[in-house]
C-alpha cells in the first residue's frame, strides 16, 4: 500500500502539468458556484391558515402574511383555486395581514424572484410591484402586467430581480401617488408562491470565478 501512495504522489503533478487551462477554468468557476446556491421557499411546509411571519424560513424572514391553502382560498374567497393557482403543489401566502409582504434577507441576495396572482379588488386588478431595497434605499423594481392573465383566469406573472445586493423585497399592489407610485393599502389582492433567491458572492467566490475567467482568457489567447 506505500508503494502505491507513492506512485499516486508522484503521478499527480505531471497530470496537473498537462491537463488543459479551460479545464482549471471550469473548475474554479464550479468551485465558485457552489456557495450562493439559490434557495426556495414553496410554503408547502407550513401549516394552512398559519402567519408566515412566525414560521423560521432559510436565510429570510417575513412580514406578517396568511398561508392558504386551495382549499382555503376556496372557502374564505369564494374562487376556485384547484390545480390553478399555487405554482408549488398547493399553498401559497395572501397578503390578507397586512397590504404588503416583506422579506428580509439575513445575507444580501444579488437576485430574486416569486410567482405572483393578482385578485380584483372593487372589479379592478392593480398591477403587483417588486422593491428591491439595499439598507432603505430602493435600488430595483419590477411591475406585473395585470394584462398578463394565467390558467386560474386571473392576473398571473412571475416577478424577478437580479444584480444586486438587496437587504429587503418589498411586495403588494401598486396605485399612483403624487408624482410617482406606491404600493396600496389594500389587503387580499396578492397571492404569492415559489420565491426564490440566491446569496450574493463571497470575496472568496468572487476571485475563484476571477481566476477561472482569466484563465479562460490565457487559453484563448494561447
Amino acid at each position: 500500500m506505500t508503494r502505491i501512495a507513492r506512485r499516486s504522489r508522484a503521478v499527480r503533478p505531471d497530470l496537473a502539468a498537462r491537463l488543459p487551462l479551460p479545464l482549471w477554468a471550469a473548475a474554479l468557476c464550479l468551485l465558485a458556484a457552489g456557495p450562493a446556491r439559490a434557495l426556495t421557499l414553496d410554503f408547502d411546509a407550513l401549516p394552512d391558515l398559519s402567519d408566515a411571519a412566525a414560521a423560521s424560513l432559510p436565510g429570510v424572514a417575513l412580514s406578517p402574511a396568511q398561508v392558504l391553502s386551495e382549499g382555503s382560498v376556496a372557502l374564505l374567497l369564494g374562487y376556485e383555486p384547484a390545480g390553478t393557482w399555487a405554482s408549488s403543489p398547493d399553498q401559497g401566502i395572501l397578503n390578507s395581514l397586512g397590504p404588503v409582504i416583506t422579506f428580509s434577507f439575513t445575507a444580501p441576495v444579488a437576485s430574486f424572484a416569486i410567482d405572483v396572482l393578482g385578485l380584483p379588488s372593487d372589479g379592478v386588478t392593480l398591477p403587483i410591484a417588486l422593491l428591491a431595497y439595499a439598507g432603505d434605499a430602493l435600488v430595483a423594481s419590477a411591475v406585473s402586467d395585470p394584462l398578463v392573465i394565467g390558467d386560474s383566469g386571473l392576473h398571473e406573472q412571475r416577478l424577478a430581480l437580479a444584480g444586486g445586493a438587496f437587504t429587503s423585497i418589498r411586495l403588494g399592489a401598486l396605485v399612483g401617488c403624487g408624482a410617482g407610485a406606491c404600493l396600496a393599502d389594500l389587503s387580499s389582492t396578492v397571492f404569492a408562491d415559489s420565491a426564490t433567491f440566491a446569496p450574493v458572492p463571497e470575496p472568496g467566490t468572487l476571485a475563484l470565478v476571477g481566476l477561472g475567467l482569466a484563465a479562460l482568457a490565457g487559453g484563448t489567447r494561447r
